[in-house]
């Protein structure tokens, strides 16, 4: 008798213990901590791209992705960072250097080093603060450098905020990224 009540009352504690409540949702995760800001999963679309399933520009004071169609004189200020893509190389824009978007009167000019980055994937996963951020000159390499997998790439805002941000996904559509920048 005791292995007919054991038998159900561990299939209906596995079957508890197991479920999970959390969904699986595309949205960036926003960590907040008293002296950087982190995004989590930031999905851009490769310019060449057929998709209008991801943006192609990225806030860091908003946390917010763009596509062209939505970014207009009311927003360009808030963007920072804009995907670029030819059939050669991906690479990141700063919006006053964006074909399309330098025209809207109002574009940032970000700071972008792809080339000689001393950090490493690893200080950026460990990074929880702005101590290593706070030291660094970022050299912009005044034009697209191609990028790759797992590679880390500098960014300075128009406003002096110091950032990174770590390549974790890349493929024929979209680039998804993690930043982390100061406040």
């Amino acid at each position: 008798m005791r292995k007919f009540l054991a038998l159900p009352l561990l299939v209906a504690f596995v079957g508890f213990t197991s479920c999970s409540d959390s969904e699986d949702n595309d949205e960036p995760v926003v960590e907040e901590n008293n002296e950087i800001l982190s995004y989590e999963g930031i999905e851009l679309k490769l310019d060449d791209s057929d998709t209008e399933d991801y943006g192609i520009a990225f806030s860091t004071a908003t946390g917010e992705t763009y596509s062209y169609a939505e970014i207009s004189a009311d927003n360009i200020a808030d963007i920072d960072i804009v995907s670029a893509t030819n059939q050669a190389f991906i690479a990141f824009n700063s919006p006053d250097a964006d074909d399309v978007l330098s025209e809207i009167e109002g574009a940032k000019s970000t700071k972008i080093q792809v080339s000689n980055v001393a950090m490493t994937v690893a200080e950026f996963d460990a990074m929880e603060d702005d101590t290593l951020l706070k030291d660094l000159t970022v050299s912009d390499d005044n034009e697209a450098q191609s990028i790759t997998y797992r590679e880390v790439v500098l960014f300075e805002t128009a406003e002096g905020k110091i950032g990174a941000f770590k390549i974790n996904m890349l493929n024929a559509q979209r680039i998804s990224i993690d930043v982390k920048v100061m406040k």
